[in-house]
C-alpha cells in the first residue's frame, strides 16, 4: 500500500511547476493569498491555481 504525499510536498511541486511555466516570476503566499511578482508587476489571487490562470491570460495578451 502506498501513502499519499504530504501537503507540503504537493505544494512544493506545484510551486516548482509554476516556476517552470512562468520563468522570471517569483511566487509567494501570505494572508491575502498567492502573489506572483516580476519587477514592479504584481498579481495576487486567493489560490495558486487562480494566479496561474491569470498569468496565462496575461502572457497571451502580451503576445498579441
Amino acid at each position: 500500500m502506498t501513502t499519499a504525499p504530504s501537503a507540503d510536498l504537493v505544494m512544493e511541486r506545484l510551486l516548482q511547476e509554476a516556476a517552470r511555466e512562468f520563468p522570471g516570476w517569483t511566487f509567494g503566499r501570505d494572508d491575502t493569498g498567492w502573489t506572483a511578482a516580476r519587477g514592479a508587476l504584481r498579481f495576487t489571487r486567493p489560490s495558486l491555481a487562480a494566479l496561474r490562470a491569470l498569468l496565462r491570460v496575461h502572457r497571451a495578451a502580451r503576445r498579441r
